[in-house]
């Protein structure tokens, strides 16, 4: 029972992770509209690699939660 919980406090914090990247990404790609630099797009593109590492990881925690 406790590993259970502990893996779904894990699913919880990571699927928390998950939205705050997903509103900054949505954020950036505002301004991005504005500001076209490099720096901009390298920032974007690292928090889109971020977001979609923690998305895997969710994946994962639910598919070894359930197993």
């Amino acid at each position: 029972m406790r590993i259970i919980k502990r893996r779904s406090k894990k699913i919880k914090k990571l699927e928390e992770e998950h939205v705050y990247l997903d509103k900054k990404v949505k954020q950036l790609t505002k301004e991005r509209l504005k500001d076209r630099s490099t720096e901009s797009k390298d920032i974007l593109t690292r928090l889109k690699r971020t977001k979609l590492m923690v998305k895997d990881a969710i994946a994962k925690a639910k598919a070894t939660l359930t197993n």
